[in-house]
């Protein structure tokens, strides 16, 4: 099983369908991610600022956001805390926007090697996980021309932050 899940991650290109992009709201589908979630015990808020559409496909931004807010949860000791996704808007060199989403978690966080390692293919610290969910995540930001990255401490929560370029690159 090892050498499938090999092949899968590194044919991940050639077995994934040309992406549909188009102009989402990403607000809207956070909260249909977060609603679709139900956890009982764990308080996930949103800080959702008005933000342009970015420029993606749906398709693929379900997973991205599933993922993360799932990792989140298992995070969270005794499946208790609180998780808060955020939209923000950043601005890049020569008025380009950027769409920020942030998942941040008031769970174990992670040491600066766990970090590091995050977003390799096989890499898990979960009991009978894969390994596969962030280096996925990353490939899916990346096929959006966007970026990912992580901030955490161990025993402080963990922040993943999810750049992705707006749909509308003029200044509003």
């Amino acid at each position: 099983s090892l050498a499938y899940l090999e092949r899968l991650a590194t044919s991940y290109q050639r077995v994934s369908p040309p992406l549909d992009r188009r102009e989402c709201d990403v607000n809207a589908l956070i909260t249909d991610v977060i609603r679709a979630q139900g956890h009982e015990q764990i308080e996930i808020t949103t800080d959702l600022s008005e933000v342009p559409h970015i420029l993606g496909d749906p398709i693929a931004l379900r997973p991205i956001l599933e993922n993360l807010t799932a990792n989140a949860v298992d995070s969270l000791p005794s499946r208790r805390g609180q998780i808060t996704v955020s939209t923000r808007v950043v601005e890049q060199a020569r008025d380009a926007m950027i769409v920020r989403v942030t998942v941040a978690d008031s769970g174990r966080g992670m040491s600066a090697d766990e970090s590091k390692r995050i977003f390799d293919d096989f890499y898990t610290t979960k009991e009978g996980g894969t390994g596969l969910g962030l280096s996925i995540v990353r490939r899916l930001v990346m096929d959006l021309g966007g970026t990912i990255a992580v901030e955490s401490e161990a025993g402080q929560g963990t922040r993943m932050i999810v750049d992705i370029p707006a749909g509308d690159q003029t200044r509003r």
